[in-house]
């Protein structure tokens, strides 16, 4: 959804998938990663704010699809991060410059 990119996509095989291209790319370049269109598209809208937020989301996506099950992020601790990025875009929002509740 963020990165413009499917997991079954010729990019991802002999073991390289959507997990490791989007998790080689943080901290430094994962606006690499992210869809150019959505980008280009926030900052379009004066929302460049929300790239942030977006960035956030995609290392708890990260987190969350580890190989591993040990190695993933506790579904509980997902939630609370995503709620609280959800509740900073609506005050945001309540001030003219985030995203609204139906977009979220």
């Amino acid at each position: 959804m963020f990165t413009g990119r499917r997991p079954t996509s010729e990019a991802f095989r002999d073991g390289f998938t959507l997990h490791d291209y989007v998790e080689m790319s943080f901290p430094e370049r994962v606006m690499e990663v992210m869809d150019p269109h959505l980008i280009q598209q926030l900052e379009a809208d004066g929302r460049d704010h929300i790239l942030e937020s977006i960035i956030s989301v995609l290392r708890i996506g990260v987190m969350c699809s580890s190989q591993s099950p040990r190695d993933r992020m506790e579904m509980g601790d997902a939630v609370n991060q995503l709620h609280s990025i959800r509740n900073l875009l609506l005050r945001l929002d309540h001030g003219g410059e985030g995203m609204s509740q139906s977009h979220l």
